[in-house]
């Protein structure tokens, strides 16, 4: 397919509060990079936005009205079926990119032909102050690694930094499931991930907006609804059947959303089921399984201790779920801390954990 333009921005709104929405589409129309056409759906706004799109003047901008409201999943396949560039990049409502986004993704992008989907870190605006502080996103070596954690959890990159090598979403007909009316990026880096690699530049070229009014805020609890839709595929794959029950229980004890969720013997039977299957389908790495375990029951051992638990009590626990190797290195680790409370304080410090 020969594309028009170097890039397709994809934008979807519904009612953002117009100051936002205009502050998001000039972090666009004011990038270094210049070969992009900007889509941007309108869905079924009333709030006098579309006022404002219409008002517009840049023949890069190409605004699609929705006649009525079908949801951020459906609007942005609308934009992805609409696009005529080589790569497209989502752009949420009310983020701001950095004025070097677009040049530094594409440039990526063009030097890494496995890639198929690139992101960047974030930083936070909050009641419209930058936060300096840059947001960790899940950085993986290589996709092995990645495929694993997409078993546990949304390893990202942020959705509104993303770019996607549209030749290959053509090619394998890869579109967001449109059942996953929130969260539908996690659904679509497992569908990505089958096909190429996924890449988080070390830099941040977005700043994303917090406030009371964003899906991740206003509707948590159905984000987290289709979080377990994506897992229970991923978890089908590899055990066969599984209960919804069961889902719900890997998603508690796996995302370290949960603080209250402790290892236990149904915990550690649920993640030995996990390694069997894998031992006898061979889906994952079995390094990298292992390890991202390990790492998950080193956190489920944490939030187990008590306050009033003796340093003897804790390490029972840790040497009853956690092997001797990696139980040393918890300990170590927390003699290390105790010390540094030690030379802190000046005195002897209270044994926490």
């Amino acid at each position: 397919m020969d594309f028009s333009y170097g890039i397709s921005v994809v934008l979807s709104t519904y009612n953002t509060d117009i100051s936002m929405l205009k502050e998001s589409i000039d972090s666009i129309l004011n990038q270094t990079f210049n070969d992009f056409e900007f889509i941007i759906i309108d869905d079924g706004s009333d709030n006098g936005s579309d006022i404002y799109l219409k008002s517009i003047c840049d023949s890069r901008v190409r605004v699609i009205y929705n006649s009525r409201n079908l949801g951020v999943t459906k609007s942005l396949n609308i934009g992805f079926k609409h696009a005529l560039g080589k790569y497209i990049a989502r752009m949420d409502a009310d983020d701001i990119s950095a004025p070097t986004r677009l040049e530094k993704e594409y440039n990526y992008m063009e030097k890494h032909p496995d890639v198929i989907v690139c992101g960047s870190r974030t930083s936070d605006v909050i009641n419209d102050s930058f936060v300096k502080n840059s947001k960790n996103e899940e950085r993986s070596h290589n996709m092995e690694e990645y495929r694993v954690k997409l078993l546990f959890k949304n390893p990202g990159p942020a959705h509104s930094t993303a770019m996607f090598r549209h030749e290959l979403l053509l090619e394998h007909n890869i579109i967001y499931d449109e059942s996953l009316i929130h969260s539908q990026d996690y659904g679509m880096w497992e569908a990505v991930s089958h096909y190429g690699s996924v890449h988080i530049i070390d830099e941040v070229l977005l700043f994303r907006r917090k406030h009371k009014d964003q899906i991740s805020v206003a509707k948590r609890d159905v984000q987290i609804a289709c979080d377990k839709m994506t897992q229970k595929k991923v978890l089908s794959t590899l055990l066969g059947n599984v209960t919804d029950e069961e889902v719900d229980f890997h998603y508690i004890h796996s995302t370290g959303y949960y603080t209250d969720a402790v290892i236990s013997p149904e915990a550690e039977a649920w993640f030995e089921r996990l390694l069997l299957a894998n031992k006898e389908k061979q889906i994952y790495d079995p390094k990298y399984l292992t390890g991202t375990i390990i790492k998950i029951k080193k956190r489920l051992v944490i939030h187990s201790f008590d306050q009033n638990m003796t340093f003897g009590d804790k390490l029972k626990i840790i040497l009853r779920y956690i092997s001797l190797f990696h139980g040393i290195g918890m300990i170590l680790a927390h003699m290390i801390r105790v010390l540094k409370l030690n030379r802190n304080n000046g005195n002897a410090a209270k044994i926490i954990w």
